[in-house]
């Protein structure tokens, strides 16, 4: 089973975002893949979702792998008739599109959900509440995103730090070459942008504030990989073992060409904190010149 579904976001008479939507079981379970959304009529993504959220506890229990499916979201009172929900708010002064779907496995209750917004700007969120069993843990979500700004095929990928010196590109900001990940550094303010070479158009990758940092069990907040189709493997990535991304660093070029970023973002829960208080995580990703 499957839900689809395309946006022209606000209205055709003004078309800031352009986007296809879908939400389906196994074997192509992701989450809701966004598929070949336009910003004011440029690409920015070819896909994005969250292929895989692994569950991690301190105790004996677990670990989990977790697929967001269509089989596994149910209908809200926002959306009584739907998996998934599209609608717009108003917050902060802006508009947004909202995609979202609500789901249950075992204990846990989980919003994915996207928001589009008028300036360009996407966030992606996973929001958790419940207990699976009574002790801490930590949810590992995985966003994939297929940037194609402007096209694939001359992607450009930076990363910021603070003790970075002016290397030609602005004072913090290096560009990676060949396939790498990477782990967040809060002291060193680090983030990470995609550009297009030819445009240089681009979105920054701000980690939220409460996506916290790789452990011994997800090992890499981000990664920074050259496309291959094969690599896409939707819900089937990794197992609740192991993410499986390490495999994919072969040492290709990821300079102007086709590039692929993973995202990891990692949620705690403490279990004295009970099965009714909801955690969230996501990074802020911010476009830049988008004239």
């Amino acid at each position: 089973m499957a839900e689809y579904g395309t946006v022209t976001w606000p209205s055709p008479g003004w078309p800031l975002w352009r986007l296809s939507w879908g939400l389906a079981d196994s074997p192509d379970q992701e989450g809701i893949a966004i598929t070949q959304a336009r910003y004011k009529d440029h690409q920015v993504f070819y896909k994005a979702s969250l292929p895989s959220l692994r569950v991690q506890y301190d105790g004996s229990c677990g670990p989990f792998k977790d697929p967001l499916t269509y089989y596994n979201a149910k209908p809200t009172t926002t959306c009584p008739t739907k998996r998934v929900c599209t609608y717009s708010i108003w917050a902060g002064g802006m508009l947004g599109l909202v995609i979202e779907a609500y789901h249950t496995i075992g204990a846990y209750r989980l919003t994915e959900r996207w928001t589009f917004w008028q300036d360009g700007q996407v966030y992606p969120r996973l929001f958790s509440a419940g207990l699976q069993c009574n002790d801490d843990h930590r949810h590992h979500a995985y966003w994939r995103f297929d940037f194609d700004v402007d096209g694939a095929g001359s992607d450009m990928v930076f990363e910021f730090n603070t003790t970075t010196p002016d290397l030609g590109w602005g004072p913090g900001w290096h560009q990676k070459l060949v396939e790498i990940s990477r782990v967040k550094n809060l002291a060193s303010s680090r983030c990470w942008a995609i550009m297009d070479g030819n445009s240089t158009r681009g979105y920054f990758v701000f980690p939220g504030p409460h996506d916290g940092v790789a452990d011994a069990f997800s090992t890499r907040d981000l990664w920074v990989l050259r496309y291959n189709g094969a690599e896409d493997k939707h819900g089937n990535q990794g197992s609740a073992w192991d993410d499986g991304l390490a495999a994919y660093l072969t040492g290709e070029s990821v300079d102007r060409t086709d590039v692929v970023l993973w995202y990891c973002g990692h949620l705690a829960h403490e279990a004295e904190a009970g099965e009714d208080e909801w955690h969230f995580v996501g990074p802020r990703l911010v476009p830049f010149r988008w004239t």
